[in-house]
Formats: structure tokens, sequence, C-alpha cells
């Protein structure tokens, strides 16, 4: 009888033994498969601050209204290889004026700034005409590359009012981490505008002109 009680002794302490080394091994692989979810919740966070931080803007771009010809591909500092687009403004709307972007990978990832409010020519220039040149170089000196175009435009005003007269336009490149973009020199504009003959204006004769500066 005694040995009999201790035979069902033992079964028991053997089955509660079994228990415990199963809810052991379970508890280690609920463990594991957390830090799994964890894992994958901390990639998906990743993933979602890049697409966050990343340089692509919300902005589409008509094909037919790319000037071709005044469109190139560049490395332009830290932005790297990139293209720079010459954009002609949309028909429909009175006065509006080119635009400028940086586009890599087919996605626009700059818009570079207006030179005329609300990128309007109704009270400045004229009516747009054509993209004349685009430059890249470094005009102030800082190792960087900057943006050189001449636009001309026409005035509707007075006997040479049909034939396109050049404007520039400088855009500095401004390199600061994690915030690059370009700045309109407004003063460089107007310094050339007042001192350079329109008939003289070229990139060549821009860039001759800043080396004094």
């Amino acid at each position: 009888m005694i040995k009999k009680g201790f035979l069902t002794l033992m079964v028991l302490l053997s089955v509660l033994g079994l228990c415990a080394c199963s809810a052991k091994v379970n508890g280690n692989k609920g463990k594991n498969s957390s830090a799994a979810n964890d894992e994958a919740i901390t990639e998906g966070i990743a993933s979602s601050v890049s697409d966050l931080n990343g340089t692509a803007l919300n902005v589409s771009l008509e094909e037919k209204r790319i000037i071709q010809d005044q469109s190139f591909n560049v490395e332009l500092g830290d932005w790297g290889n990139v293209k720079f687009i010459s954009y002609e403004p949309d028909h429909s709307i009175d006065f509006e004026d080119v635009s400028f972007f940086l586009a890599k990978e087919d996605m626009v990832i700059y818009s570079f700034p207006y030179y005329y409010e609300n990128n309007s020519t109704e009270n400045y220039a004229g009516i747009f005409d054509s993209v004349a040149a685009v430059g890249f170089y470094d005009v102030n000196n800082d190792n960087i590359k900057d943006v050189i175009v001449i636009i001309n435009y026409v005035t509707g005003a007075g006997p040479q009012g049909m034939t396109p007269r050049p404007r520039a336009r400088i855009f500095l490149a401004d390199n600061q981490k994690f915030n690059q973009k370009f700045n309109l020199a407004t003063d460089l504009i107007d310094d050339i505008t007042n001192n350079i003959e329109e008939k003289d204006l070229t990139i060549a004769a821009i860039c001759e002109y800043l080396k004094s500066k």
C-alpha cells in the first residue's frame, strides 16, 4: 500500500514537472514572438520616418511644358546628380512666368524661388518669351555651383515691343545641413541689369562681371 502510494506520488510529481517545463518553453516562445513583433514595428517606424523625411515634393510637371533644350543633367553640390528643369508657363494663365525645378529619379525635389510676386510678370517685365541660356557656375566663390539663367521677355510696347529683351536670374546655392536651398540674388540681378547692356548679356559676360564682386 505504501509502495503504491509512493508510485502515485512519483507520477504526480512527473506530471507537474512536465507542465512546468511546458509553461517555461511557451513563455520563452511568446517572448521571442514579442521581440520579433517589436522589430517589425521598429522597421515600420523607420520606413515611415524615411518617407516623411524624403525630398520628393508633391509637384507634378506636364511633359509638354518642360523646355527640353534648357533642361540639363548636372551635379550640384550636396544635391548630387540632378536634372535642372526649365518649365514654361501655363499659357491659360495671363502673365505667368517661367518656373525652375530640380528633379531626381523622376521626382521633383526642389522648386526654385519666384522672382516676381505670385510668379506673375503683369506689373514687371512683360510677357515670358523664352529661356535663352542656363549656366552652372560658382559666382560667389564659396566652391558651390550656383545657377544663372537668362530669360527673354516681350513688353508689347513701342516699335520694339515684340523684340525679346533679356533679363538675368541668379540663384545662389545655400547648402545648409538639412536645409539645402537656392536664394534669389536680387542685389546681383539688379547690379547686372544696371551695368551690362542687354545686347551683351550672356552667361560668360555675367560670370566675368561678377569676378570683380
